[in-house]
């Protein structure tokens, strides 16, 4: 649902002014943008893209993601989406000068870092001297909507609230809420729900069964190195003694 409400750029375009206090202007919204060029890489969804529209091309990029669950490696997948957001934006003649500002932005209903605090701003400084920015325009933001109450600045709090309670008190929350009961009573979106739900079961069980195959090989690896019979570990595993061989 978070998808489908924050495509409207008339949505996702207020909330990052708020957050970021940045003037924005003309955005184009990419939502479920897929990315990965590459077949033998990882590959990745976006939750909501937004492009600026800029003077020469796409300008700043933000990327909304909306995360339930802890995995234990968000900050590393904003570093990976960050990557692909830049090899997504920058054409191949283009200069590293033209690389723009990027943010991506994770919503969490719980404090991954421990601080008690709702919102973390992360830039890359100079480790001995935190006043020195590396200046690649990059920036991770981590929001912990259940601390919304610790927020000082009134426009960011009300979407962290509404986010935590889903209880609209602001012109702003009040129409989320009307897309989402649209939304709610919508056949189309409805059906598109249930299809999403199978896509990612699909993708839940192709993932399984890639760290079961991961699994295999790297005890595999293990067996041939302490030099077991490969015929016994292909046996064990079920790879062949070609692939155990290999490895």
């Amino acid at each position: 649902m978070f998808v489908k409400v924050f495509e409207d750029e008339e949505i996702a375009k207020p909330f990052l002014r708020a957050l970021l206090k940045v003037d924005i202007e003309q955005v184009h919204v990419v939502s479920e943008a897929r990315q990965q060029a590459d077949p033998r890489k990882k590959f990745i969804r976006f939750d909501v893209m937004v492009k600026e529209d800029g003077k020469d091309g796409v300008g700043r990029v933000f990327d909304l993601e909306m995360q339930m669950v802890d995995t234990q490696e968000l900050p590393l997948r904003a570093r990976y989406y960050q990557g692909i957001c830049d090899v997504a934006t920058l054409a191949s003649s283009s200069k590293y000068t033209e690389l723009k500002e990027q943010y991506v932005i994770f919503l969490c209903p719980e404090d991954i870092f421990g601080q008690e605090r709702p919102i973390y701003e992360f830039e890359n400084r100079e480790k001995n001297d935190h006043s020195l920015t590396l200046g690649d325009l990059t920036y991770k933001i981590f929001c912990n909507f259940s601390k919304y109450d610790k927020v000082t600045d009134e426009s960011v709090r009300d979407y962290l609230k509404y986010f935590a309670t889903d209880k609209a008190t602001t012109a702003a929350t009040q129409e989320i809420q009307s897309r989402v009961d649209f939304y709610h009573r919508d056949p189309k979106t409805r059906s598109d729900y249930m299809l999403f739900e199978d896509m990612l079961a699909e993708e839940r069980d192709e993932g399984r069964e890639e760290g079961r195959t991961e699994a295999n090989r790297q005890l595999a690896k293990g067996f041939r190195d302490a030099g077991v019979d490969p015929a016994l570990i292909a046996k064990q595993t079920g790879l062949t003694k070609e692939e155990i061989l290999a490895l």
